[in-house]
């Protein structure tokens, strides 16, 4: 039996208390904020909490619609719809130990909006994963760890709407109100199996990973999963696709799957190579259906030299030799990950490994309590790598 997660207390439902602020006014932020500080500083808590909301399944343009802060048990929800300049928030969360759960998409979202990267972060996903957890979605470890259990129905609601309604809020601040001592348990996990450092370095390369992310559009969006079989006349439809895609879900504010999905279109484009019926979906407007049997049309009459080209499959540059000795790593580290009960992947992705062995002279992409673990295993295994034959031109 794993240690990760402590039996639980029997299960009780949280009911919503209302201990935290609704914060919609400049004024009201920097009274917060300076109330927290002052707080902070007088129990001497060092560590604070954020979580946000976004609208993204409702609406075209993604935005940040609320941000949920715990502050030395204090919590506020923060309306940036209503606030253009949350700075002061901020500047207050970089003084000290700053903790998300799952933290990529909240780190993205709030680098996009306010171009912030925090100071320090810290991930409870990351420290129950290192723990050993296999279920380490927020509500599994509420329950898991405290007993407790959470409505996740609000989840998936618009968060852009105004007011809104108490279920949401107490859902909202739940996020945050007890992260601290699902913390406090899986650090003494980590602190007992002496993997603290592994913790501190896995949540800096993830502020590091998404620091280094490009905000710049796709070149080429359309180009979805599925597309690299298409040849030029299938992905000819499947550019028009997703170019009236895109202004329908921009006209109506709504999100492109909505309209179709990435699969739907990758699937009439198949059929359109083929010279198959192309029906659109039943449920359409008529004014939907006119307009996709004329970019149909309009494909069609463009020809075949205005129709976009399958781009090159780049060749593998691994040997062999090398895609064994990337297999024999894998599995070297999925037995030593067995045998300190944490996923494999966790040691390093498969990407990873193959750099390693591919490009040993480029910049190690491991951590370095990941390449100690390997350290052991991975020289045989380059050796053996690099000792294959290159292909031929």
């Amino acid at each position: 039996m794993s240690e990760v997660i402590s039996s639980p207390t029997p299960s009780v439902e949280v009911t919503p208390v209302a201990d935290f602020e609704f914060i919609s006014t400049p004024e009201h932020l920097e009274t917060w904020v300076k109330d927290s500080e002052a707080h902070l500083q007088a129990t001497g808590e060092t560590r604070v909490c954020l979580d946000t909301e976004a609208d993204s399944l409702h609406h075209y343009h993604e935005k940040l619609c609320l941000l949920q802060v715990a502050c030395g048990g204090r919590f506020a929800l923060v309306d940036p719809l209503a606030i253009a300049d949350v700075s002061p928030l901020l500047a207050l969360l970089d003084r000290y130990e700053l903790w998300f759960h799952g933290a990529d998409y909240d780190l993205t979202m709030l680098r996009r909006t306010y171009n912030w990267e925090p100071r320090m972060i810290r991930d409870t996903q990351i420290a129950a994963r290192l723990a050993g957890a296999r279920q380490f979605g927020l509500a599994a470890l509420l329950q898991n760890v405290l007993g407790l259990t959470i409505c996740k129905a609000p989840q998936k609601a618009d968060w852009s709407r105004r007011p809104l309604p108490v279920h949401m809020l107490s859902y909202a601040v739940d996020d945050v109100r007890y992260l601290l001592q699902v913390a406090d348990h899986f650090l003494a996990i980590l602190r007992s199996k002496n993997r603290v450092s592994w913790f501190e370095q896995s949540c800096g390369a993830l502020q590091k990973e998404v620091a280094q992310r490009s905000m710049a559009p796709r070149e080429d969006p359309w180009r979805v999963q599925g597309s690299g079989r298409l040849n030029a006349k299938g992905l000819a439809i499947l550019k028009a696709m997703w170019e009236w895609r895109e202004g329908i879900a921009q006209e109506r504010d709504i999100p492109c799957y909505r309209i179709m999905s990435n699969k739907q279109m990758v699937s009439y484009a198949e059929a359109f190579e083929l010279g198959g019926v192309m029906n659109p979906p039943g449920g359409w407007r008529p004014r939907w259906k006119k307009e996709f049997h004329d970019l149909v049309a309009a494909v069609f009459r463009a020809g075949q030299a205005s129709w976009p080209q399958r781009l090159k499959r780049v060749k593998s540059r691994m040997t062999d030799s090398q895609r064994d000795a990337v297999d024999k790593l894998c599995t070297k580290r999925d037995e030593i990950a067995l045998g300190l009960d944490v996923e494999g992947s966790l040691l390093g992705s498969r990407s990873d490994l193959e750099q390693l062995i591919v490009d040993p002279a480029t910049e190690n992409p491991l951590m370095e309590w990941q390449e100690a673990l390997l350290r052991p295993v991975m020289s045989e295994v380059s050796v053996a790598g690099r000792n294959g034959t290159e292909p031929a031109d």
